[in-house]
Formats: structure tokens, C-alpha cells, sequence
């Protein structure tokens, strides 16, 4: 609003050096001085009047027909006192004709000027309220990538819940406990645009454990190992879930009991290296959305500081997340 203020200024101010230039030369400094202020004035009032109110109330409610016919009744309006006045005789000519003549020149030159204007700002209007548009539909959009951790993993684990309250066994408080953090976190936490790292970890291990107290078959090669995680260091909700969710839901953990899954994330310098790997049956072509959610995500939050790497060789799927923490 007040560069919007200073640029009104700044064209006044240009207005008057140029009236007053021409005028200098016929009038005393005084004189000429007065009546560029007098042209400035008229000149504004034939701008913001067209600016304020007939284009917001005549064109835009009315429509061209009326907005002409009002621009027209606006100029006679202003043209009668302006010659009657003498002014036109000061300013322009001492000819009626030729005061007629330029006085229609400089009304429909402002006129133009101001409806310029106003178009120039209603395309800035627009392009802004696309772009808040935009942003809310990507803003939407990053946040259900967010929220894809798996409900097929969350409606299993209440079923596993189930069968085990059944049961009587000694694990579901537990089962119950984990699930309510990594809910409650995904809720409160997973919207934010930063969460602190040490968190993040917190939430991996509550989904690993959850998934480990489920009694996968290799559940004893299940490892998630963390290194230079300190206070201060911040990184995007939901983000390393997906990777590890990944590892889960198509490598072969679950059915075999030789199969792995090991997670390391190291913070060295601000810098965090992430890396999952697991074992796999390679004829299992089914893929999931984990990975490419990441990949999403990195490009919109960390462009320019990340590096993802996936690597299926054999029987081993490893994937290396490279992200620069830095503020």
C-alpha cells in the first residue's frame, strides 16, 4: 500500500515538473507555479474520479454503454467551468478552439491513463489470487501426501489390536499406546511445516515397534539405529515414515524369517543421511505410492538440498536420502 502511495506521488510530481516547464517560460516562478498546481489538480480529479467511481461503479455494474455516456456527461461537466473560468486561456490558448481541442486531448489522455491503471491492477489481482489458489491446491495436495501413511497398515493394526485384546495378551496396552502416539503426532504435529528431527526419530520408532509387536517372522533383523540427532535440528512432518513404511509393506520381512530391514539415519554437519535397506523377493513387481510421495516432497520442500537414491540390486532393496538441514 504505500509503494502503491509513493508511485501516485512520484506521477504528480512528474506531472507538475512538466506543466510547470512549459509554463515558466510565459509566467512569473509564482504564477507559473499556481497554475500547474491548478492543471495537477484537474488532471487527478479527472484520473481518481474515473478510477474510484466510474469505473468500479458504472463499468463494472453497468456496463461499456453506460460507462461512456457517464465519461461523456463527466467531461462537460468539467469543461464548462474550465473555460468559463478563463483557465483554458492561461494554460493553453487564447483560441476557444484550440482550448476545446487540448482540454478533450488531456481528459481522454488521463481518462486512459487511470483505466490503465485500474487494468494493470485488476491483471496483478488476478495473478495474485491464482497464485494464493495455487498454493492452497499444492498446499492441499503436500498435506494428503503427508497423510498417506497406509490405512491398510493402520486397519491391520487395529484388527491385530483386536485379536490380541481377544486373547488377553500382555502386548495390547502396549499396541494401543504406540498406535495413540503415532496418531496423535500424525494429527498435531504432521501439519506443521517443521517438526524437530529428534520427533521424527520418536515417530519411526513408534511405527517400527508397532509393526515389530506384530510378530513378523524376521522381526529379530528389525534395526533402526540413529546418530548425531540433537536439539535444533528441524526437518518436513512425515517424511521418513514413507520410506520406512516402504520397507514393510514390499520387502519380505513379514513371511521370512532370514529377511531384514535395517534403518541408520546419521546427522553430521546439518547434513542427514538417511538409509533404508530390506530384503525382497525380486519377482514381486507390485509398487507403492511411499517413494514417489518422497519424491514430492523433497522437490517442494528441500529443492537444491536433498539427494534420494534407490538402489534394487538382488535380493536387497536400499534406498539413500541425502538432506541438507540447514536453516
Amino acid at each position: 500500500m504505500e509503494k502503491r502511495y509513493i508511485l501516485h506521488f512520484l506521477l504528480w510530481v512528474f506531472v507538475f515538473g512538466l506543466t510547470f516547464d512549459s509554463l515558466m517560460f510565459d509566467y512569473a516562478f509564482e504564477m507559473a507555479a499556481i497554475l500547474s498546481l491548478a492543471e495537477c489538480a484537474i488532471n487527478a480529479l479527472i484520473s481518481y474520479v474515473n478510477l474510484l467511481v466510474l469505473i468500479p461503479r458504472v463499468l463494472k455494474r453497468k456496463g461499456t454503454t453506460p460507462y461512456l455516456l457517464s465519461v461523456l456527461a463527466f467531461f462537460t461537466i468539467l469543461l464548462v467551468p474550465y473555460y468559463f473560468s478563463e483557465l483554458g486561456f492561461y494554460l493553453l490558448s487564447e483560441s476557444t478552439y484550440r482550448i476545446i481541442i487540448s482540454f478533450t486531448l488531456n481528459f481522454t489522455l488521463f481518462i486512459l491513463v487511470s483505466f490503465l491503471f485500474w487494468k494493470v491492477n485488476q491483471y496483478e489481482l488476478e495473478k495474485k489470487r491464482n497464485l494464493e489458489l495455487s498454493n492452497q491446491k499444492l498446499k492441499a495436495e503436500l498435506q494428503l501426501l503427508k497423510s498417506q501413511v497406509s490405512p491398510h497398515f493402520l486397519f491391520n493394526t487395529l484388527n491385530n489390536i483386536y485379536a490380541l485384546s481377544v486373547t488377553k495378551h500382555h502386548n495390547t496396552p502396549l499396541m494401543i499406546e504406540k498406535l495413540s502416539d503415532l496418531l496423535r503426532y500424525i494429527i498435531y504435529e504432521g501439519g506443521q511445516e517443521l517438526v524437530r528431527l529428534d520427533r521424527e526419530v520418536e515417530l519411526l520408532k513408534n511405527y517400527t515397534e508397532l509393526q515389530r509387536l506384530k510378530k513378523p517372522k524376521g522381526s529379530e533383523n528389525i534395526r533402526l539405529r540413529t546418530k548425531g540427532v540433537e536439539s535444533g535440528q528441524y526437518i518436513t512432518p512425515l517424511l521418513l515414515i514413507n520410506m520406512v513404511e516402504n520397507c514393510f509393506k514390499h520387502g519380505d520381512i513379514v513371511y521370512n524369517k532370514h529377511g531384514i530391514l535395517t534403518m541408520d539415519l546419521t546427522v553430521e554437519n546439518n547434513r542427514l543421511h538417511f538409509r533404508t535397506v530390506n530384503s525382497y523377493n525380486p519377482s514381486n513387481k507390485k509398487k507403492g505410492i511411499g517413494l514417489n510421495n518422497v519424491r514430492q516432497q523433497l522437490t517442494h520442500y528441500y529443492p537444491g538440498r536433498h539427494q534420494f537414491e534407490i538402489d534394487a540390486a538382488g535380493d536387497k532393496f536400499t534406498t539413500d536420502l541425502y538432506i541438507d538441514l540447514s536453516p
